[in-house]
């Protein structure tokens, strides 16, 4: 696939469908956020492939954080509920915010080799609000800062508004 087209054809899928990624599917998506630039290559980015039952847990957790005023967090839930896959991205010990960077380039690079190979992503903010709890859940010493959630599309989603060249260039 064309890159422009990738680029311009990643969306953020929140519906699933109950297909199956293989695990050698998964591999290339992570291999490919490998390649991903890193500040001074410090490659400051580890992650965990979750389990079924495991995703229920983080759900769970999410569902337990939930305020009246946050509907957002149950629609993550949700969301990984029904995602194949959940990719968590765990930043090295004494990580800074030039790794922080460098980690949103590896899930940019995975969400869109996965928008290739026809799969669905989303990169998913929410799970910061339990992070405590999904450290001590697999025992990491390691701050969670984000997950990735893959699968088939069950939904089109249209193109969201993007500012202009003119209102970004400075």
């Amino acid at each position: 696939m064309d890159f422009d087209l990738v680029v311009n054809s990643r969306r953020s899928i929140r519906k699933f469908t109950d297909d199956v990624v293989s695990d050698s599917d998964i591999l290339k998506i992570i291999e490919c956020g490998i390649k991903a630039p890193s500040a001074k290559n410090r490659q400051p980015w580890r992650v965990k492939v979750v389990s079924l039952k495991d995703k229920d847990m983080i759900a769970s957790f999410l569902e337990s954080k939930k305020s009246d005023d946050d509907i957002s967090v149950l629609n993550t839930a949700n969301v990984i509920r029904e995602a194949n896959k959940l990719i968590l991205v765990f930043a090295t010990p004494s990580y800074n915010k030039n790794d922080v960077l460098s980690i949103g380039a590896f899930i940019e690079n995975m969400c869109l080799k996965a928008t290739e190979m026809g799969l669905g992503s989303l990169w998913i903010a929410n799970t910061d609000k339990v992070n405590y709890l999904i450290k001590d859940y697999f025992e990491v010493d390691m701050d969670m800062i984000s997950c990735v959630a893959i699968g088939y599309k069950n939904q089109e989603v249209h193109a969201r508004p993007r500012k202009s060249i003119d209102e970004i260039v400075l």
